[in-house]
């Protein structure tokens, strides 16, 4: 059994502002700059997905802690899908079109509400929940790779959403548990959700580095795609290993222990506790 270390976690209200930031903040590169503006797209309307998904079935969860964890879940992802319009709103003011990325995520995830089940959305979001987590986890770890976000503002953006996802990144689990919810639904749900996840991010990826006429900057790719597919130390390919746990019968987020790690983020970057709200 996995116990949280703290009663809850925090809803942060944040309010960030990206008027000084400038178009290729992640390394002065495009590449990377662009692979985090695609990461930013998903998430107005992926976050809303996630928030329904546990909605919808919170009336049959009797566990009075869970009641609260969901809670602040709804809370968190609702003022992530804020801060990243604005991070959108900022693309856009550099030429970057994200709301047409948003569009055709909305349209993508109103298709599988209309093709699957109630219980199906809810395997799919602890799907997506454990490849935020993870790669969250990934950026806490990396200073290697944070350290090249040259804008603090947007550094701040990404840092604050991985403690959070790592924060709640049992919740959308432990109510799929708690409503019966099986393993073949769910690790088949990890199948689809993969397949999706590589299309649309190699997709958007392609798109963006294309309508800014980066798509023939070989040396952008070739330093972007070292750093996420690296053989050693690149970073989707450290997030191989904890995909595949989720694969295991017995698997539960909170195997992965990432409190100590969030701990020192929280006050590395003054972000508030549950104790200090």
């Amino acid at each position: 059994v996995y116990k949280r270390q703290i009663a809850s976690f925090p809803v942060r209200r944040m309010d960030f502002n990206f008027a000084q930031s400038r178009k290729y903040w992640f390394a002065d590169d495009p590449f990377m700059s662009h692979f985090m503006s695609n990461l930013s797209s998903l998430f107005p309307y992926g976050e809303q997905f996630f928030v329904d998904s546990v909605r919808a079935w919170r009336q049959h969860v009797n566990d009075p802690q869970l009641q609260k964890d969901i809670s602040a879940f709804i809370g968190q992802e609702a003022m992530h899908s804020k801060e990243h319009k604005a991070y959108n709103n900022y693309a856009a003011e550099h030429g970057i079109d994200l709301q047409r990325l948003e569009l055709r995520v909305k349209a993508l995830l109103e298709w599988s509400k209309h093709w699957s089940s109630k219980k199906q959305q809810l395997a799919s979001t602890c799907a997506l929940e454990h490849f935020t987590a993870t790669m969250a986890e990934q950026l806490l770890k990396r200073e290697d790779l944070t350290t090249q976000m040259n804008d603090p503002k947007l550094y701040q953006l990404w840092m604050w959403h991985a403690i959070e996802e790592n924060e709640h990144k049992a919740v959308a689990y432990d109510t799929y548990k708690a409503i019966g919810g099986g393993y073949f639904t769910r690790v088949w749900a990890m199948v689809i959700v993969t397949i999706s996840f590589l299309w649309v991010v190699g997709g958007f990826q392609l798109h963006l580095m294309r309508k800014d006429g980066q798509l023939f900057n070989w040396r952008s790719w070739g330093k972007g795609l070292s750093i996420l597919l690296g053989p050693r130390h690149g970073f989707l390919t450290r997030l191989i290993k904890p995909y595949l746990a989720y694969y295991r019968p017995d698997f539960h987020p909170l195997q992965y222990d990432t409190e100590t790690l969030v701990q020192h983020w929280r006050k590395r970057l003054g972000l508030a506790t549950v104790e200090q709200i």
